[in-house]
């Protein structure tokens, strides 16, 4: 019994490994020319070296023969088409390097062979749209990258497809106007943010569209006067703020 458990568990850490090492970093780098083959665990890794460095495409296979990645290297680093297949033959992931840095597109694809992930590089670096998705297939995420960093507009959507979030960037700092919303496109709250911090004022509504809250920030701070309402618009209550610290407050 306790050899069957040994087994299984090693078999389960294999698998585990396997799935999350870069197969790269078990290739010899003591081949000067040639062909190349070896085992890795129950899968085999073949290529051509050519100066010490691996050269065109070298390919993984499952015990079946069947193939699991398939990769191309210009003197010893990524370039080119990048493919992973699964066991069932669908396409785990694609992508596309340049001097072993990611560029161009990447897909990561979900069981089913529907898009989990695109996103764009540039030299290693995420750089234009990047998309995630549900597993039904609709749009979870938008976000826009340059230079690795997320710059411009971010939107967010449920899983029927409705927005439920939208915020803005600079250099991957909150820059701009940021706003969430309920699920039949009315506004939810509303707040601006420079340098990723809040500025000026706030404004929170009901799912009706009728203001619920409304005030400012100074530095990240709240300031001044704040009101609150009731869903027909009653001023329920008010505030007043003096650097984040509550200094009067009246119900109404």
């Amino acid at each position: 019994m306790k050899k069957a458990l040994f087994i299984i568990l090693c078999s389960l850490l294999f698998s585990f490994f396997a799935k999350s090492q870069d197969l790269s970093t078990i290739i010899p780098d003591t081949v000067a020319e040639g062909p190349f083959t070896m085992a890795y665990g129950n899968m085999t890794i073949s290529g051509h070296f050519m100066d010490s460095l691996r050269t065109g495409n070298w390919l993984t296979y499952f015990p079946t023969g069947q193939i699991h990645i398939v990769e191309h290297f210009v003197e010893g680093k990524r370039d080119g088409i990048y493919f992973k297949i699964s066991r069932r033959g669908s396409i785990e992931e694609q992508s596309e390097y340049i001097e072993g840095e990611l560029n161009g597109q990447k897909i990561d694809f979900n069981p089913g062979g529907k898009a989990r992930l695109i996103e764009n590089y540039d030299h290693g670096k995420l750089d234009g749209l990047r998309t995630v998705f549900y597993k039904r297939g609709t749009v979870q995420e938008e976000s826009y990258y340059h230079n690795g960093e997320k710059d411009s507009t971010s939107k967010w959507f449920d899983t029927k497809g409705n927005k439920i979030a939208e915020y803005n960037y600079k250099a991957g700092e909150f820059y701009g106007w940021q706003r969430t919303y309920y699920a039949n496109d009315v506004l939810k709250n509303e707040q601006f943010f420079k340098d990723n911090v809040s500025e000026g004022e706030y404004k929170a509504f009901f799912s009706n569209g009728q203001l619920q809250e409304t005030g400012y920030y100074k530095n990240g701070l709240k300031i001044g006067k704040w009101n609150e309402f009731d869903e027909n618009g009653k001023l329920i209550r008010e505030t007043r703020f003096k650097k984040g610290k509550l200094i009067d407050e009246k119900n109404y």
